[in-house]
């Protein structure tokens, strides 16, 4: 049974597929709208609907928000996977495909794929910083995922800065500075002319558009903040970043350059935490699930 694994990447948009050998060769990769469903059979039927699981041995998922160990979602995310709130992962996707199957949240899968085969590969500690519309993220330990007692590690979306009263009537959270929605936010309540996409505002920023650095400079520190939060508390040997915008050489090197030359937490010889981008992006939460699931399996067989 089985050539190849299935990793499944869910997302509030898409949900990506693909085959992958085991040298972690992608042999066969699609995605399809991520659609919204009434109930969890329909949208768990849609999820694995027209999959032939004949050349599967293993499957590995990647999902958001929290899940915990035995791969129930145990908070509410975007509309479109809302049904999957308090459902069993593994279980709900083994009773439509007959396979093996390990679960992982979104953030985790990323750094898992980076600590593995990655930027992260050999450090004994390490923590991977996933920015897209919110700041998903991983805290590692040599080859082990940090998950904390209610399996929220590394959400740092929900890092408080401030606990003064915000609009939303709640304290102030790292996401809401630091996230490519933040980053759209602080554009657009200063500029006559919205714009719609984080790399709208770095395509402007590229063109030296005065607002669009003033902007991308402060975002960037408000990242660090969060950077430097990290590392005080954990102090890791290395720290990656990921999501879309980490592929920007431009947008890494400010990064490093903005936390050498502005921010100098305690004397800067005794720091010696490095900050680069993530070696993979688009396909982090597929490989970085299978990964996951491949460890779990053979924990498994062990026991």
């Amino acid at each position: 049974m089985g050539n190849y694994s299935l990793a499944i990447d869910i997302g509030g948009t898409f949900i990506k597929y693909a085959f992958i050998d085991q040298k972690l060769n992608i042999i066969k990769q699609w995605k399809k709208e991520t659609k919204h469903f009434n109930t969890k059979d329909e949208f768990y039927d849609y999820l694995c609907e027209n999959i032939d699981n004949h050349h599967i041995d293993l499957i590995g998922v990647s999902a958001p928000g929290v899940i915990n160990e035995d791969s129930l979602v145990l908070s509410k995310e975007a509309k479109n996977v809302q049904t999957m709130y308090m459902t069993n992962i593994n279980k709900e996707i083994e009773l439509r495909l007959k396979r093996p199957t390990y679960s992982l949240n979104d953030g985790k899968s990323a750094g898992y794929c980076e600590l593995m085969i990655g930027n992260g590969k050999g450090s004994q500690s390490s923590v991977y910083f996933i920015i897209g519309t919110g700041i998903g993220g991983c805290i590692c330990y040599k080859d082990e995922i940090i998950q904390g007692v209610d399996r929220i590690a590394g959400e740092f979306s929900t890092l408080p800065l401030d606990f003064s009263p915000t609009k939303k009537g709640r304290f102030k959270r790292l996401g809401e500075i630091a996230s490519i929605s933040a980053l759209i936010e602080m554009y657009n309540s200063r500029s006559p002319v919205p714009l719609k996409t984080g790399e709208d505002i770095c395509n402007k920023y590229l063109n030296h558009d005065v607002l669009a650095q003033d902007i991308i400079h402060q975002w960037c520190k408000n990242i660090i903040l969060g950077l430097s939060i990290i590392i005080m508390l954990y102090n890791p040997e290395i720290i990656c970043i990921g999501g879309g915008i980490s592929e920007e050489k431009w947008f890494i090197e400010k990064i490093q350059e903005i936390y050498k030359n502005e921010t100098h937490i305690i004397s800067d010889p005794i720091i010696t935490t490095k900050i680069k981008a993530c070696k993979y992006n688009n396909n982090s939460n597929l490989l970085g699930a299978l990964l996951y699931a491949k460890k779990k399996l053979a924990t498994s067989n062990n026991n």
